[in-house]
């Protein structure tokens, strides 16, 4: 039988809490599920327009399709745009993931789980300033190189739609019953259509007030998750890694 000093050890008691890891391992397979399945969109999403414009380039190709090809300069910014926000999903996932992994090693004591700091070594440092995929540190990265690729393969395809979209409306609309005003105002439109998305996204992801939001309130709900450099919940230092 217990003595009563051990019953009333006014000691605080070490011992975690039950099922308090448990619950934050759940959420932590939440999270890496979001991660994956944003993931898995992004390239489903990439693929599947690649497709569409594709197609839309040739049909406008046969002549009475030939006004497709006005879709194209405004289509190509809106993908990049949905893209951005589906791979914004995936930050989110693997930021909290990170506050997770690190609030489980405090408990625990360990310096384990450790995914968040291997997906830091391998893919971008998440800290440091990125425009999507595309991370400043690391501008020669698998995944910084294939965003570009992407970006490039984007433009080339926003280009022919652009050039064959003049050519049509040289030729006012191939005899299309269109007002001489809309044939005039689309492809100035297009341009400061494709000059916002451009300047948006580059802007959003290069400010990261999203995200330093989303860091103040991951310090806040696990405090014992924040780093030590993790300061209202600003970005840090993109020296690290």
């Amino acid at each position: 039988m217990a003595s009563s000093d051990t019953a009333h050890d006014p000691r605080p008691s070490s011992r975690v809490p039950d099922g308090e890891v448990e619950l934050l391992e759940r959420q932590l397979e939440r999270m890496r599920g979001m991660l994956f399945e944003y993931s898995r969109l992004f390239f489903v999403h990439m693929r599947t327009w690649t497709i569409v414009v594709l197609a839309i380039l040739a049909a406008s190709l046969i002549e009475p399709l030939a006004g497709l090809v006005l879709v194209v300069p405004y289509l190509v910014p809106f993908v990049f745009l949905e893209a951005s926000y589906l791979f914004w999903y995936t930050v989110f996932a693997r930021r909290h993931a990170e506050w997770l992994e690190r609030a489980i090693a405090a408990r625990l004591t360990s310096t384990l789980p450790a995914a968040h700091r291997l997906e830091a070594a391998y893919f971008y440092p998440p800290d440091a300033p990125k425009i999507a995929a595309l991370s400043l540190a690391r501008p020669f990265s698998h995944m910084s190189v294939m965003t570009l690729a992407y970006a490039a393969g984007a433009g080339l395809l926003w280009l022919a739609g652009l050039v064959l979209s003049l050519e049509w409306v040289a030729g006012r609309g191939g005899g299309a019953p269109l007002p001489d005003l809309l044939l005039d105002l689309a492809m100035p439109v297009a341009l400061a259509w494709t000059m916002a998305i451009t300047g948006y996204l580059a802007g959003t992801w290069l400010r990261g007030a999203d995200e330093a939001r989303l860091l103040a309130a991951l310090d806040a709900a696990y405090p014992e998750g924040a780093r030590p450099d993790s300061a209202s919940g600003s970005p840090v230092s993109s020296s690290r890694t």
